[in-house]
C-alpha cells in the first residue's frame, strides 16, 4: 500500500501533467509556470518579518520603512522572475539510440517570442530514468550564446542557459544503466533571476525516447577468411552487389570483372553489358543467439552486439537470428542500426 507522501506525489504529478500534457513542443504560459520563494528566498521572508514585528514592537517608523522597501522589492522581484520563463518556446528537435552505459543525446530547441532577453534559465531532467530512481550527473553546463559556438558542452543532463533571445539548439545527456526503451523523464526549466530569492519553474513533459542496445561483450568470433586471390576478389565484390539469382543487365563499366559480361548478348552484337544479380552470396555470416558461448541472456546479446560491430567494420553482409526469428540479410551502417534496435527490443 502507498504511503500517504507517495500518494501526495502522485496526486501533485497528475496535477502537473494536466496543465502540461505530454507534445513535442511547448510554451511556457501562466498555466504551467509556478513560483516560490527560493532557500535564500526564505532567509528574506524571515527578515521582513523580523524587521515588521521589532518596528511594531517598538513604534520604530525607520524600521517599519526597510520592511516595507523590503517587501515592495518583493513585489518587484516576482514580476521580473516570473517573466524571465514567460513566453519561452521549446520543441524537441531528436533523441539518438545509444548502448548501455553511455549517454543518451536529447537536441532541443529553445526560443521565445519576447523581444527582452531571458537569462539564468536552468534547464534539467527528473531523476525518474527508466521507471527507477538514477542519480544523475551533478555537473552543471553553463554556455553562453558566445561560447556555445567555440566551447563543447559537456555530458550532462543539466544546462544553465546565462541568455536566451534568438533561438538555439542545445544538447541534454541522459544517463543509461540497462538495455531498452528509455522514456524521456520530466524536463524542469527554472530560473532565480535576478536577486536569487524567488525560483520560479516549469515542468515540460516531452513525447518520446530512444533505444538503448546493450554493450559489446567480445567472444571468439570466427569470420570466413577471405582469399587473396583475384578470384575470390571477385567473388567478395559480387557479395556487395548481389550475384545469385539473375535481376538484370546494366551497360559494362570499364574497370568491372570480365566475368560479369554477358557473352551471349555480345556474340549477337548487341554490345557489352554487365549482369546484376539480387540476392548476395560469399561472405554472408551468421550471428546466432542459440550459438553465443555466454550462458544467460543478457550476456548472449551483449555477444551479439559485439559480432555486428565486427562484422559492420569489415563491411561483411550477415544475418542476425533471434529468439523471436531470424532477420533479412544485409550490411552497411544503416543495418548496423537496425541489427542494434532489434537487440534493444528484445524481451
Amino acid at each position: 500500500m502507498p504511503s500517504l507522501w507517495q500518494r501526495l506525489q502522485t496526486t501533485a504529478e497528475r496535477f502537473f501533467k494536466r496543465r502540461s500534457p505530454v507534445c513535442r513542443e511547448t510554451t511556457l504560459t501562466q498555466r504551467n509556470i509556478y513560483i516560490f520563494f527560493s532557500q535564500e528566498g526564505v532567509m528574506y521572508a524571515l527578515l521582513m518579518l523580523i524587521t515588521f514585528v521589532m518596528g511594531i514592537n517598538y513604534g520604530n517608523n525607520l524600521v517599519l520603512g526597510l520592511c516595507f522597501f523590503l517587501g515592495s522589492l518583493l513585489v518587484i522581484t516576482i514580476h521580473y522572475t516570473f517573466s524571465h520563463l514567460s513566453k519561452l518556446h521549446l520543441k524537441i528537435i531528436d533523441v539518438q539510440p545509444s548502448q548501455v552505459g553511455e549517454p543518451v543525446p536529447v537536441r532541443i530547441e529553445i526560443s521565445t517570442s519576447s523581444k527582452q532577453p531571458h537569462r539564468q534559465i536552468r534547464l534539467s531532467f527528473n531523476k525518474q530514468v527508466f521507471g527507477y530512481t538514477q542519480l544523475l550527473q551533478p555537473s552543471i553546463n553553463r554556455i553562453s550564446q558566445e561560447s556555445n559556438a567555440q566551447n563543447k558542452p559537456r555530458q550532462s543532463p543539466t544546462l544553465i542557459l546565462n541568455q536566451v533571445q534568438a533561438p538555439q539548439v542545445i544538447s541534454l545527456w541522459l544517463p543509461t544503466t540497462q538495455r531498452g526503451w528509455l522514456v524521456l523523464p520530466r524536463l524542469t526549466v527554472s530560473s532565480v533571476y535576478p536577486l536569487g530569492i524567488l525560483r520560479a519553474w516549469s515542468y515540460v513533459y516531452f513525447k518520446g525516447g530512444a533505444w538503448v542496445y546493450p554493450q559489446a561483450l567480445p567472444y571468439d568470433l570466427q569470420v570466413n577468411q577471405q582469399v587473396k586471390t583475384d578470384d575470390i576478389q571477385e567473388i567478395a565484390r559480387q557479395a556487395q552487389a548481389g550475384q545469385d539469382d539473375f535481376e538484370q543487365l546494366d551497360s559494362y563499366v570499364t574497370g568491372e570483372s570480365l566475368a560479369r559480361i554477358s557473352w551471349s548478348h555480345l556474340a549477337r552484337g548487341q554490345g557489352l553489358l554487365s549482369k546484376r544479380f539480387s540476392d548476395p552470396v560469399g561472405q554472408e555470416q551468421l550471428l546466432d543467439y542459440y550459438q553465443m558461448p555466454a550462458l544467460n541472456h543478457e550476456d548472449k546479446l551483449k555477444q551479439l552486439r559485439y559480432g555486428v560491430a565486427q562484422l559492420s567494420q569489415r563491411n561483411l553482409p550477415f544475418r542476425l537470428r533471434l529468439p523471436d526469428g531470424e532477420g533479412t540479410l544485409g550490411q552497411g551502417r544503416a543495418f548496423e542500426q537496425e541489427s542494434l534496435i532489434r537487440l534493444a527490443k528484445t524481451p
